[in-house]
């Protein structure tokens, strides 16, 4: 009875308050226990929770979809990709307008202090939705007032999650100093367990993110140690034994593989420890024969055939790192043959295959096989770009290659008899024949081969961890795929006979002339069917002509060539040996002064100072007054041609404001002082134009008209050439007694324009008109036959040539020639600005002027585009 009676009390207690609860809690400005009871149940219970479940919901799916890329070190942190962000957009939306309505329903801010504990909570949680709906910026400035407002835990692990969004954004300083600035927090003991290890994790991210992987090492290490699920501390294991890896801390790395594997891993995650093993070998420490024995064990279970090509690619990485280069090679050619849709695999190893035959050199089989992975490899290969761009070098120094050996091939034709030249012909074809029947026996074996395995996986019911779907002609996948393959093994070939043959500079001798590299000047050879005699006979040089268009593609090329290893590859010595061989060959060859040039700055680099004062001399003896030869014979020559004319810059400035003071005096005087300067003919013009106007403010009407006949006749062409000839012929009037107004020498274009070009302007002389192309941006075959073409048809009795070579590694150096001078020149321009096809191009990848053959060689040892741009716009444009 007592017991029932006090649970009366305790109930009608409860209810009581609940009453007092509803009555007075919807006050958000009053601060009592009913209201901050009321306030905090409801935002803890109803939004926020519900907000909360969102969000985490919203994280479940991201981590379902999320694939661990094994060929690079795995992401500390698993946010997705764009794609899957937008994919859980709504969730994070929902967890926002939740959290958004417990802040404005129930926050108890009076006087600029909170009461409900569940408002700096909310905020926590609405930045860290636009976080990961990839809105850093917006999230980062709600971390940061959260920082401002509160003071509670989530203020400090605010601050980590600012280093977060700072590294979403590339602005690692700043990263660093709030990961500082919350390391100072956690020693102070202002951070509770969960946060101290997300300090070491983003710590850990920090330095992963910009490949300082000895540093993440230690913050990786306490990250393991601060994490209670034993799946995620294996992970983080295995991205600590990447990082040792890539640190080349090999032994380390084999320890903290072998303590994954300890861990009870996921298959994955075992499987790429073991192979893992492979690469962290380290020669001298030995181990080797007992990961190889893991890995042979590994090809034989049948669990493991989806992955043999990365056992044989590990195989293979074991082998190189021992210096077997033969047997890494091969087991890099069966990861290859037995890959079975693993593209990035198998684009890993072609590129390994490069790699090798690069460093052999074999330069051919290099291009072929960076060719082949470039078909495989993602876009999202980390170096992806760096890997496309010396497929790109090595496919134009193949080029070169072939056009070298197959003119060469063609020549030794020419030496023999008719008969002799025949038999080779027929004995090639023979030989093609037979290649040809031994592409077939193996496309067979591969048809029967594919059939076999997909009516084994078919009978086991099982796709084998790849899912492939199926026989190949009934899955639309698995075509999709074989057309890639396809383009991988044969390339995108025309429908033609003899696609299977592999060599076809056999076939053909590289008949067509090659896409890659600078342009020959020469047509195309004739190609044809590759088993009819005539399609070989016709091509061979015998005429006297032939022989020697044979010969300037042979020169060519080597020189193209050498250009390749020059600036694209910075392989001197092949570089000299390619330019050498072309001097010994064709020792007139059109290019004799640019490779003169090009073997001298290349044999000093390489520390060979008497052979490069060997082709110093012949270059200064045979062509004197090249810009080259000023500049080999004075090392100085462009600082001191700088100087020069900064001082002729600073004395016409002085000269001009004298002028304009009325100190007519020394206006003249610094005028003839400028006589004595090499300085460019249009500034010298200024300084004259200068001194006749101070001859005539000063009286001396005689001594104005003969400086004013003097700018006419010695100035043609520049700037101050029409305004002396006009004030010339006015002369018939007083000379005038009062000082042109500033506007008037304006006019005249002379006015100081700073410091002095380092070209010089001869409207006289020859001119070239040149294109800068980036070359990663405009397709330069393309556009080079663009030149080409508007050349013959706008001007062809011009009879104008072009010629290509690499300016440096991302830009290429179209010239076109000859022009006779300034005016015929800016006819090419103004026609080329008109011209339609040229505007289909990027054009603003495209630098385009005209150029005098005395600016030429300043311009390409200087590279600088913009500076002479600025130059041809003021010299020739303003006009």
């Amino acid at each position: 009875m007592k017991k029932s009676c006090c649970n009366s009390r305790l109930a009608l207690w409860l209810l009581s308050i609940s009453f007092i609860v509803v009555g007075w809690g919807c006050s958000t400005q009053k601060n009592t226990l009913p209201n901050r009871l009321y306030h905090s149940i409801n935002a803890k219970y109803n939004g926020y929770f519900n907000a909360k479940e969102s969000y985490q919901e919203g994280l479940r799916r991201l981590s379902d979809m999320h694939t661990d890329n094994y060929d690079q070190v795995l992401k500390v942190f698993r946010y997705g990709t764009e794609q899957q962000a937008a994919s859980i957009a709504n969730n994070m939306d929902v967890a926002y307008q939740k959290a958004s309505i417990v802040i404005r329903r129930h926050s108890m801010n009076i006087r600029g202090v909170e009461h409900n504990p569940w408002i700096d909570a909310s905020f926590f949680l609405i930045a860290r939705s636009h976080f990961f709906k990839r809105d850093f910026t917006l999230a980062n400035l709600t971390f940061e007032y959260i920082v401002r407002t509160y003071d509670s835990g989530i203020k400090y692990e605010s601050k980590i999650w600012m280093a977060k969004c700072y590294h979403e954004l590339g602005q690692y300083p700043n990263a660093l100093q709030m990961l500082e600035r919350a390391q100072a927090n956690d020693r102070n003991g202002l951070l509770d367990r969960d946060a101290s290890r997300l300090l070491s994790l983003v710590f850990a991210d920090h330095y992963i993110r910009q490949e300082n992987y000895a540093a993440a090492i230690p913050h990786l290490e306490a990250g393991i140690q601060k994490t209670r699920s034993k799946r995620e501390s294996t992970r983080l294991a295995f991205i600590q034994a990447q990082v040792y890896l890539e640190s080349e801390q090999y032994p380390q790395a084999q320890q903290t593989f072998a303590r994954v594997l300890k861990m009870n891993p996921t298959f994955d995650l075992a499987f790429q420890a073991r192979i893992s093993m492979a690469r962290a070998y380290a020669p001298g420490e030995g181990g080797g024969d007992f990961i190889r024995s893991e890995l042979t064990d590994m090809l034989r279970n049948d669990r493991n055939r989806a992955y043999r090509d990365q056992i044989y690619y590990a195989l293979a990485e074991l082998a190189r790192r021992q210096d077997r280069e033969g047997e890494a090679i091969e087991n890099y050619m069966k990861s290859i043959e037995v890959s079975e849709g693993n593209n990035m695999q198998k684009g890993l190893s072609f590129l390994r295959l490069g790699e090798i035959y690069l460093d052999r050199p074999e330069f051919m089989k290099a291009s072929v096989h960076y060719d082949s992975a470039m078909v495989y490899l993602p876009q999202q290969y980390e170096d992806y770009a760096k890997v496309s761009q010396k497929k790109n070098v090595l496919s134009s120094l193949a080029g070169h290659i072939r056009v070298i050996n197959r003119e060469d091939s063609l020549q030794r034709l020419a030496g023999l008899s008719e008969s002799e030249r025949e038999a080779v012909v027929e004995g090639i074809i023979a030989e093609l024949r037979e290649q040809e029947q031994e592409a077939r026996q193996r496309e067979q074996d591969m048809m029967r081969a594919a059939q076999q395995i997909a009516q084994s996986r078919m009978q086991q019911g099982n796709i084998g961890g790849r899912q492939d779907g199926g026989w190949y002609f009934y899955n639309p996948t698995a075509i999709s795929y074989g057309r890639t393959e396809f383009f991988g093994m044969f390339g995108d070939r025309p429908l033609e006979d003899l696609w299977r043959i592999g060599n076809r500079q056999t076939a053909d001798f590289d008949f067509a002339m090659d896409d890659a590299g600078w342009e020959t000047g020469e047509e195309e050879l004739e190609t044809g069917d590759v088993f009819d005699k005539q399609t070989y006979l016709r091509n061979i040089p015998l005429s006297p002509e032939q022989i020697t268009a044979s010969d300037r593609r042979i020169a060519t090329a080597f020189f193209n060539k050498g250009m390749v290893f020059k600036d694209r590859l910075s392989d001197y010595n092949n570089a000299i040996s390619s330019f050498e061989t072309l001097m010994s060959r064709f020792p007139d060859n059109d290019r004799k002064l640019l490779t003169y040039y090009y073997l001298y700055t290349l044999l000093r680099e390489t520390g060979n100072h008497s052979r490069a004062e060997i082709y110093k001399n012949r270059l200064i003896n045979e062509y004197p007054e090249s810009g080259y030869a000023q500049i080999i014979g004075d090392p100085n020559y462009l600082e001191n041609l700088t100087a020069r004319q900064n001082y002729a810059a600073d004395l016409y400035r002085q000269a001009y404001e004298d002028f304009v003071a009325g100190r007519y005096q020394e206006a003249v005087r610094k005028s003839v002082l400028a006589d004595t300067l090499e300085i460019p003919k249009s500034l010298k013009g200024q300084f004259s134009y200068v001194n006749a106007l101070a001859k005539g403010r000063m009286g001396q009407d005689e001594a104005f008209r003969e400086q004013l006949e003097l700018v006419v006749r010695d100035y043609t062409g520049t700037p101050v050439y029409q305004p002396a000839s006009d004030l010339l012929a006015s002369l018939g009037a007083p000379p005038p007694r009062v000082a042109p107004e500033r506007e008037e020498l304006a006019d005249a274009e002379v006015r100081p324009e700073g410091p002095a070009s380092i070209f010089s302007h001869n409207p006289s002389s020859v001119h070239f008109y040149v294109f800068v192309v980036e070359s990663g941006r405009v397709n330069v075959n393309e556009f080079r036959n663009f030149v080409n073409a508007f050349g013959s048809a706008s001007f062809p009795d011009r009879n104008l040539t072009s010629s290509s070579i690499f300016l440096d590694e991302r830009r290429q150096l179209i010239t076109v020639t000859n022009f006779p001078n300034q005016e015929s020149g800016m006819g090419y321009h103004e026609a080329l600005l008109a011209s339609e096809d040229f505007h289909a191009f990027e054009t603003r990848f495209i630098r385009h002027f005209l150029i005098s053959v005395d600016n030429y060689p300043i311009f390409y040892q200087e590279k600088d585009a913009e500076a002479y741009g600025a130059f041809f716009r003021s010299r020739y444009l303003s006009e």
